[in-house]
């Protein structure tokens, strides 16, 4: 993509901004690799987000890798390193926890509205979402796939369910 192009593009068009007291919370349960990390904290910057958690347990990629990935993103969205047990300290209350998830329980994302406020809960690469943070999910929410690979890219996975949340709660009000 030529940058140029893209910002110039950027001046001339514009969309209503994530507003700070609805903006999504991104909870990144246990991942393995700094470069799903940094697309993740970059992604929250491309739909304002209000911060991203990563649980890490001890496990921490590096964070240089992180940081290059993210790009600018890195240094503008609060993110941290935090522990299971201390999640729900990091969430404001009236948030709803919805878990990114194929479960007997999940709806499919595009025909499900999605709460204004909430906190995303995306799996580890190849785990998923540990039964720990399942337990403390009010919504689970899957994407359907109509071919016959069944997974996606965790990064990815979290890019379609945030620019979903988008369109339903930014652009199309």
């Amino acid at each position: 993509m030529n940058t140029l192009n893209s910002n110039i593009f950027f001046e001339n068009t514009t969309y209503n901004q994530t507003s700070q007291n609805i903006a999504p919370i991104i909870i990144a349960d246990q991942l393995k690799t700094g470069e799903n990390i940094g697309q993740i904290i970059r992604l929250a910057g491309n739909t304002g987000c209000r911060k991203v958690l990563i649980i890490n347990n001890n496990q921490a990629p590096r964070q240089s890798k992180i940081l290059r990935v993210a790009d600018v993103a890195g240094k503008i969205i609060n993110w941290q390193f935090c522990e299971t047990s201390n999640i729900m300290k990091l969430i404001p209350s009236d948030y709803t926890i919805v878990a990114l998830e194929t479960s007997p329980r999940s709806k499919n994302l595009f025909s499900t509205q999605l709460p204004k406020k909430m906190a995303i809960i995306v799996g580890n690469e190849s785990q998923g979402v540990s039964e720990t943070l399942m337990r403390i999910s009010q919504l689970e929410v899957h994407i359907p796939i109509a071919g016959p690979v069944k997974s996606l890219n965790v990064a990815q996975a979290t890019g379609l369910l945030l620019f979903e949340w988008v369109r339903q709660n930014i652009i199309n009000t």
